[in-house]
């Protein structure tokens, strides 16, 4: 079943805070990004070596260095980014153990988890970065 673990979920939010400065044209250090996230800081760094490799961020090293999104953040999907951590994932993982779907009739929940699957990709496909441009960071103190 398609879905995002620990490593996607700090990339997401790593990418969301470059995108929110991209129209700015600034670079953010890998504790900016943690501490603008809550993030832990050795996490980010480790995406962003994962995210630069990809194409998806630049990075410059030393004093006043940092990083920012290598394309437009309208180029770039949610789905990309979340690909490059768990495209290796086991997408065909039968919640009745090994031995059901793919050998011989499906499971009772296959054609549903399939479904529900494509659902969440095709979302995912369907959103990109620039959505968090004009974003507010927090969501507002409640009355």
């Amino acid at each position: 079943m398609f879905g995002y673990g620990k490593m996607s979920a700090c990339a997401v939010a790593s990418m969301s805070a470059l995108a929110e400065v991209y129209p700015r044209g600034e670079t953010l250090s890998s504790q900016q990004i943690a501490e603008s996230r809550n993030l832990s800081q050795p996490l980010v760094a480790k995406v962003m070596t994962g995210l630069s490799q990809h194409g998806f961020v630049l990075g410059t090293r030393g004093p006043g260095g940092g990083y920012k999104l290598a394309r437009d953040p309208a180029t770039i999907t949610v789905f990309d980014v979340v690909e490059i951590f768990e495209g290796h994932r086991d997408t065909s993982a039968c919640p009745f153990g090994p031995g059901w779907c793919g050998v011989g009739e499906p499971c009772p929940l296959h054609d549903t988890l399939a479904a529900m699957s494509e659902s969440a990709a095709q979302t995912l496909r369907d959103l990109t970065f620039d959505s968090f441009i004009e974003h507010p960071k927090r969501p507002p103190e409640p009355a």
